[in-house]
């Protein structure tokens, strides 16, 4: 059987389309599936789909397509059919175009099902479909979450389909009062209303340990997800347990938002936006709490993505999917709704009672991975296949009477095409098919080419072989090598910080090959593993394992390839799954010599594997920055040489200048705790080292500012000097834990100096080392500035002021 699904964009990466990728996916095992997306903006989908699944597109938006429709008069048209947001024909979503070429597709389409996936799309397959497939709708949001426009339209669209799919049991049940007529069975002018949950699949993540004190949410940047929410109970945690962290991924329009609440509750060091991360499974399984804070969830695809990993999840009980999913208590708890301040609280309240039971946390984590299984794409596939043929079933009986008949005709007039009889092809596993084949057609009537081609093979065979085999002989060892296949690789971090490759055997060459890691910069040697031959491979991987102790990597970031060792020839490897949990709760790495020796694998923005590593003598770990009235604290952990005793008690902060026009500084340190005694050589005991000692300072704003020479440009790398006789100074920065970079995520507010213009901002570089740096306010805090300029005077407090962009050029690192 072939079946089709709708999307509007298949190049996205919202809710629905990863609902589909999931259920084509399942679906593929047994049948031909096609995803049809109306609009195409990008070369390849932000999802992975199956290969098994067929990719086509109505409308063309790449510019530098052959076949780009930008230009198209019509595309700039309104849609004729409804439109479901004002913005949607700038955007291309509704437009006389894609009116044409849906109706195009529905018209001539050979599927047996088709499945549209939004009200829009709902709405064509109910104007243009034809009866000569099943025309199945999905609802991926909720009867209520619809503005009253869209849901006039789309329920008058569904009694015209054959069935609509809700997500939630409560949300089929509320259509199907609001639709009179509508119910469990098809009848003339009615459609099947009913659930079917979202498919969500396994991946194969090493399921979280709940140690890892990090509260994990993901999601799209948008009101109704209310983050804000999130962030304000995570303020009210904090103050209980300053030791848990919150990461939001995700990206929207709330970002800037999100940003400035962060900011303005002064979480900026222990909440932090991460951006989008594909794929999420990796993310959720470093936590030890996910959360979900919405003020309504159609189903909650999330949840269960966590659940898969592992871990326990707190939801607001907001219709209509959490409830459905969570067993409270059992394998997670669902945070009542009120007023804002009673909700902010009882969510606090709930991360609090996690927080302080490891044992529960874990119980209700192992519970989730359970209840995950529910929403396999192998079951929510079969219930699928169980509503077909039930559809198909109450076809049949009526199949030949002449009233079908009329009206099938009666849709063939209205789409332009003839209809056909219904396909009755029996759901059962196996070969994925069709309508079963007509026998072959007699001898008489194939093709003469066919049959010339027959003659000629029996005729020219017999001169031909021999000749050939002789040029086959003649060739010989000249025959070229077989090109070399993309690598595609897994990686995750060991339990003694050892990092795991695993190799998909398929793509690897077939002779003996090596694992090649490459330094970017000019220097260190390339390191070789060589890779177990393809017939030692386990479900299809082979695996290496680049050992700590054993190897010693130089700081730098090293990309990894595969090299097949008869020619030198070697290709880039491909990312899969990054697994780094295990470096949030690991001591933190030394080498035999006591260096710190940071490893990070990660996945590069263009998708290939890389480790980012460091290995310094001596380091101060930055574990907070906090913003005062006049001065900033920072706190720092010591590691290698700099941990010593003698080293750290006597030891003074170094600001040093990257610009002639501005002098260096220095700064007094306070030792926050007595060091450990360390053996005075190393052993292997030492090597993930304990406890290390601490130090703080302060950075007084008025001084960087007095050491400015007007161009406001002044930029500092801030350095440790130990107190030892000739011990070399070190680096403040974060390279501990699992971020291959912290520019973009570790973001701590730019303060304003004074009553000026200026701006002081310290962030972490490229390097991921603290750097402090004078900038001009941007022009929306100056807008600010002068706002409050021109207010009356009230008491103010600190000058510190939320800042969304990146750090300057001039503050770049180099």
């Amino acid at each position: 059987m072939k079946i089709a699904f709708l999307l509007d964009n298949a190049y996205g990466i919202g809710g629905t389309i990863r609902s589909t990728v999931n259920l084509s996916r399942a679906l593929a095992d047994r049948h031909t599936v096609e995803v049809v997306s109306l609009r195409r903006t990008v070369r390849e989908t932000a999802l992975p789909f199956d290969p098994r699944v067929t990719m086509t597109h109505l409308i063309d938006l790449r510019r530098e397509a052959r076949a780009y429709d930008g230009d198209d008069p019509r595309f700039h048209e309104p849609s004729q059919r409804f439109t479901e947001g004002a913005d949607h024909l700038e955007r291309g979503i509704a437009t006389r175009l894609g009116d044409v070429r849906v109706e195009e597709y529905l018209s001539r389409t050979d599927a047996d099902v088709v499945i549209a996936t939004r009200p829009k799309i709902n709405d064509y397959l109910a104007a243009y479909g034809s009866d000569r497939y099943l025309r199945i709708g999905q609802e991926h949001l909720t009867h209520a979450m619809h503005s009253k426009h869209v849901r006039t339209h789309q329920d008058a669209a569904i009694p015209h389909l054959d069935a609509f799919v809700t997500v939630s049991y409560a949300d089929a049940a509320n259509y199907r009062a609001a639709l009179p007529g509508a119910g469990t069975a098809t009848a003339d002018g009615e459609a099947l209303i009913t659930c079917i949950p979202n498919a969500v699949p396994a991946v194969d993540v090493e399921p979280s340990d709940g140690d890892s004190k990090l509260i994990v949410a993901a999601g799209r940047l948008i009101k109704v997800k209310r983050y804000d929410r999130l962030i304000s109970a995570f303020a009210l945690v904090s103050a209980q347990h300053p030791d848990w962290r919150l990461r939001i991924y995700g990206r929207g329009r709330q970002q800037a938002t999100l940003r400035a609440k962060i900011d303005t509750l002064g979480l900026y060091d222990r909440a932090f936006l991460m951006g989008p991360h594909s794929p999420i499974e990796t993310e959720w399984a470093k936590g030890a709490i996910a959360a979900v804070s919405s003020d309504g969830e159609s189903f909650g695809m999330t949840l269960v993505e966590a659940m898969h990993c592992g871990v326990p999840v707190i939801s607001t009980d907001c219709p209509y999917g959490p409830g459905e999913i969570i067993d409270n208590g059992h394998d997670g708890l669902l945070s009542p709704l009120g007023e804002e301040p009673f909700s902010v609280r009882a969510y606090a309240d709930a991360l609090i009672q996690l927080i302080e039971n490891p044992e529960l946390r874990y119980r209700m984590g192992q519970a989730a991975l359970d209840k995950a299984a529910r929403y396999a794409p192998e079951r929510i596939a079969g219930e699928y296949e169980q509503l077909i043929e039930k559809l198909l079933t109450q076809r049949r009986p009526s199949a030949a009477q002449p009233d079908e008949a009329g009206s099938k005709a009666e849709a063939g007039a209205r789409t332009g095409t003839v209809p056909e009889p219904v396909s009755t092809v029996a759901l059962t596993p196996g070969t994925p098919g069709r309508t079963p084949a007509a026998p072959p057609a007699p001898a008489s009537t194939r093709p003469l080419r066919r049959r010339m081609r027959r003659l000629a093979v029996r005729t020219l065979g017999p001169v031909l072989r021999p000749a050939l085999r002789q040029w086959r002989r003649h060739r010989g060892t000249e025959r070229p090598t077989p090109k070399l296949r993309r690598p595609l690789a897994r990686a995750r971090v060991a339990t003694d910080g050892s990092l795991v490759f695993r190799l998909l055997a398929k793509r690897l060459p077939k002779d003996e090959s090596v694992l090649v890691m490459h330094a970017r910069r000019a220097g260190p040697e390339p390191l070789r593993l060589p890779l177990p031959p393809r017939a030692k491979a386990v479900d299809g991987w082979v695996e290496v394992r680049l050992k700590r102790g054993a190897h010693t990597l130089p700081e730098d970031r090293w990309d990894v390839h595969v090299e097949r060792v008869a020619d030198g020839k070697r290709k880039r490897v491909h990312s899969g799954l990054v697994e780094t949990a295990r470096l949030l709760s690991m001591p933190a790495p030394l080498d035999g010599a006591g260096a710190l020796a940071a490893w990070v694998p990660y996945t590069t923005v263009d998708g290939y594997l890389a480790v980012r590593a460091w290995h310094r003598p001596g380091h101060a770990e930055v574990t907070s920055v906090e913003l005062g009235q006049d001065s900033c604290t920072v706190r720092a952990d010591l590691y290698g040489h700099a941990a010593r005793p003698d080293a750290a008690a006597k030891g003074t902060v170094l600001a040093v200048s990257r610009t002639e026009s501005e002098p260096g500084f220095e700064l007094p340190v306070q030792l926050s705790a007595e060091p450990p005694v360390s053996p005075t050589e190393p052993t292997a005991a030492t090597d993930l080292m304990a406890p290390a000692p601490s130090l703080s300072f302060e950075l007084p704003y008025e001084l960087p500012a007095a050491l400015d020479s007007g161009d406001t440009k002044g930029v500092w790398d801030l350095w440790l000097r130990p107190g030892a006789q000739g011990t070399v100074p070190v680096r403040f920065g974060r390279l501990l834990g699992d971020l291959a970079d912290r520019k973009k995520t570790d973001l701590v507010p730019r303060v304003r100096l004074g009553e000026t213009e200026t701006g002081l901002r310290l962030y972490f570089s490229l390097s991921n080392d603290l750097v402090v740096a004078l900038q001009p306010l941007p022009l929306a805090e100056r807008a600010e500035v002068l706002a409050a300029d021109a207010a009356p005077a009230t008491p103010s407090a600190p000058t510190a002021h939320s800042a969304s962009s990146s750090p300057s050029t001039s503050a770049s690192s180099t």
